[in-house]
C-alpha cells in the first residue's frame, strides 16, 4: 500500500472522548452517531436500515501516538470511499479486534471474517467496507495505528492487503492478547507501559503481515508480548488440572524451556505461578455469598486442584489460614 502523493502522515492531538447515542432524541441517533465515527477515527461513512431503531456507544482512548476507538450497540455498515480518502491527509491502519457479534471488513476484492477474539489489520488510504449482520449487538476494539512504524518494519515498504493478521501461528496469540489487555486498561496504563505495548502490537503485526519478507524481530521486543499472550492463556486455563508447562509449549509452538525463561522475568515460576492463581480464586469463591453453601472441595475442584489434601497444605501455607477459616474471616 504505497502512500499517495499529498498523504503524509499528520499527526492531531488525541483526547479522551465518549458519544452516547442515548443522550440525544431517537429521530437524530445515527446523524450523532456518524459524527462520532467521524471524530474519533476519521472521514467515514456509517450506514443503517432507518426503519429500525439505532443506539450505540463510540469511545476514543489515546495511546502513545495513536488511540483505540471502541464502538458497540445496533449493528450497521462502514464504508471509507475514494473521495474521503482524497481529501483526508491523515492516514493510518486500523487494527480491529472482534469483541461481540462478528463482521465482514472488504478492502481491495478481498473479503476477511472477524469473530470475537478475530484481529486484522487494514489501511486507510484503500477503500473498504464493513458490515456487521443484524442480530445481535456488536462490538469492536479498533486501534489507530500510524503508518510509518509498520511500513518503515517491512522491507521495501510493501506492506500487503488487509490481513487477518490473527490466523499467524506464532504470532497471532501475543498480537491479539496485546489487543485484548490494551483495550481493557487503556485509561488506567502508564504513559510508558502504553508505548511499549504499542511499539510491540506494531512490529509484530507487521512481522505477521511481512510473512518471511521481514528480518527477525529482536527477542527483547518478542519477549513481553510472548508473555503477556501465555499468561492470559494460563488464567483461562486454571480450572484445568492438566494445564502444564508442556501443553503450554505446545499451543504457542515454543520449547519448554522457553517457557520456563519467560516466567523468570516475572519473578516467579510456572508452577508458583499458577498455583498462587488458583488459591486466589478459590479464596475468592470462599468469600462470595453465591458460593456461601458451596462445599469447600466443590470449590477447589473447580479451581484446578485434584488433590484435597495439597490444596489445603497450599492454602494455608499461603494465607496463614485454613479454607474454612478464611470463609469465615472474610464474611464477618
Amino acid at each position: 500500500m504505497a502512500r499517495e502523493a499529498g498523504q503524509a502522515d499528520c499527526v492531531r492531538e488525541r483526547q479522551y472522548g465518549v458519544w452516547r447515542t442515548a443522550d440525544v432524541a431517537a429521530p437524530d441517533r445515527f446523524a450523532y452517531f456518524r459524527e462520532a465515527v467521524c471524530e474519533a477515527f476519521m472521514d467515514l461513512s456509517p450506514e443503517h436500515d432507518r426503519s429500525g431503531s439505532f443506539d450505540a456507544v463510540v469511545e476514543s482512548v489515546p495511546l502513545a501516538d495513536g488511540a483505540v476507538n471502541r464502538v458497540r450497540g445496533t449493528p450497521h455498515h462502514v464504508r471509507r470511499t475514494p473521495a474521503q480518502i482524497r481529501r483526508t491527509t491523515e492516514q493510518c491502519f486500523f487494527l480491529n479486534i472482534q469483541l461481540k457479534s462478528e463482521c465482514v471488513i472488504e478492502q481491495k476484492g478481498r473479503a476477511v471474517r472477524l469473530v470475537p477474539g478475530q484481529v486484522a489489520l487494514f489501511g486507510s488510504d484503500l477503500p473498504f467496507r464493513i458490515y456487521h449482520p443484524e442480530g445481535r449487538d456488536m462490538s469492536v476494539a479498533s486501534f489507530w495505528l500510524p503508518r510509518r512504524p509498520i511500513e518503515e518494519s517491512i522491507p521495501g515498504r510493501e506492506v500487503p492487503g488487509i490481513r487477518r493478521v490473527s490466523d499467524h501461528p506464532f504470532l497471532g496469540p501475543p498480537i491479539a492478547a496485546i489487543a485484548r489487555t490494551l483495550n481493557r486498561g487503556a485509561r488506567a496504563v502508564d504513559p510508558a507501559d502504553a508505548s511499549l505495548m504499542m511499539e510491540s502490537l506494531i512490529r509484530l503485526t507487521a512481522q505477521a503481515c511481512a510473512g518471511n519478507r521481514a528480518e527477525a524481530i529482536a527477542p527483547d521486543t518478542l519477549h513481553p508480548a510472548l508473555l503477556a499472550a501465555i499468561l492470559e492463556h494460563v488464567e483461562s486455563r486454571l480450572h484445568d488440572p492438566g494445564l502444564s508447562v508442556a501443553g503450554v509449549a505446545a499451543r504457542f509452538g515454543i520449547g519448554k524451556r522457553y517457557v520456563h525463561k519467560l516466567f523468570e522475568k516475572t519473578g516467579n515460576s510456572f508452577s508458583c505461578h499458577v498455583l498462587q492463581c488458583r488459591l486466589e480464586r478459590a479464596a475468592a469463591d470462599l468469600a462470595a455469598v453465591e458460593h456461601a453453601r458451596t462445599p469447600i472441595a466443590e470449590i477447589a475442584y473447580r479451581n484446578g486442584f485434584s488433590d484435597l489434601s495439597y490444596f489445603n497444605r497450599s492454602f494455608k501455607a499461603h494465607f496463614q489460614a485454613t479454607p474454612r477459616e478464611l470463609r469465615r474471616i472474610r464474611r464477618r
